[in-house]
């Protein structure tokens, strides 16, 4: 196990820096400790990682697999390792991944969590940033828990993904296939119970979250609208400054992340994985 490493909270509802491991040499004691702190904190970022495509697959592989990676172009040699990569010359203000959301949601089994390591980045700018959902979720009323106990979300790809989606045309550098018939719908629980940690979590998300079961969109609209924002309360969030070499990792089960476009004029590139999921469940199994 590394005697340097060092985990620093970023803030007090989530996140941490970690420091002195190689993530290329992980030792069982190193996966137990970053286990432990992922569980804690729900985002960790590992600086000072020298990491090449294959490093980040075994990486992907060691946490439980990689995961579908449905309308995204990987690499050639690594398909499930997704090159995000804006061009200093680009002139859309879109960036891969601004607007909150949950990666996936769409899916029968969504990625566990999500890896992103950062290649190149902009001198200023391109910062992502995460709230945890079990925050989201204790701080609701009684009587909004209540409510939402038994209700189910239905989720889509259909916004950014669908035939009429237009997020592909504002990435040039992002080879996104859309779908060409409308796609599926999928059913969550909206408050969804962690496998792991067994608590909690508010799991809708303003991208992939399109209405409640038997209600329409008209119906949802004012209450996803409520908790999408109530979600994103400030005291709920972390903000994670990329540098060349960081990795970071989060749980998508009670996350959401937004990536910020504020970096025109420069280039970024990162690196993309997400490890397999399981089913989402109301209650613990």
């Amino acid at each position: 196990m590394s005697q340097n490493l060092k985990v620093t909270p970023i803030t007090g509802a989530l996140g941490a820096e970690v420091t002195g491991i190689d993530l290329r040499r992980l030792t069982p004691k190193d996966e137990a400790l970053i286990q432990s702190a992922f569980l804690e904190h729900l985002v960790l970022c590992f600086r000072d990682q020298s990491l090449t495509p294959a490093d980040l697959l075994a990486l992907t592989e060691r946490l439980g697999g990689a995961g579908e990676t449905p309308y995204l172009t990987g690499m050639s040699d690594y398909p499930d390792v997704v090159p995000i990569i804006k061009e200093a010359q680009e002139r859309s203000p879109v960036t891969f991944g601004a607007g909150w959301h949950t990666d996936f949601t769409f899916q029968a089994l969504p990625p566990s969590r999500t890896l992103l390591y950062a290649v190149e980045v902009p001198p200023a700018g391109g910062d992502t940033l995460y709230c945890n959902l079990y925050r989201a979720y204790d701080s609701l009323s009684p009587g909004m828990k209540e409510m939402l106990e038994d209700m189910t979300a239905i989720h889509s790809s259909v916004r950014s993904y669908g035939p009429k989606a237009t997020l592909k045309d504002h990435l040039e550098n992002m080879r996104i296939v859309n779908e060409t018939n409308e796609p599926p719908t999928m059913e969550h629980p909206v408050i969804r119970t962690h496998p792991e940690s067994g608590k909690k979590a508010l799991w809708v998300n303003p991208v992939y979250t399109i209405r409640f079961k038997n209600m329409t969109e008209a119906e949802s609209a004012p209450i996803l609208k409520y908790l999408n924002e109530f979600a994103v309360t400030p005291s709920f969030t972390c903000r994670v400054k990329w540098e060349k070499g960081s990795l970071t990792m989060w749980d998508n089960r009670c996350t959401q992340h937004c990536a910020t476009s504020d970096y025109q004029g420069h280039r970024r590139e990162m690196w993309r994985t997400t490890v397999a999921g399981e089913r989402p469940l109301r209650s613990a199994a």
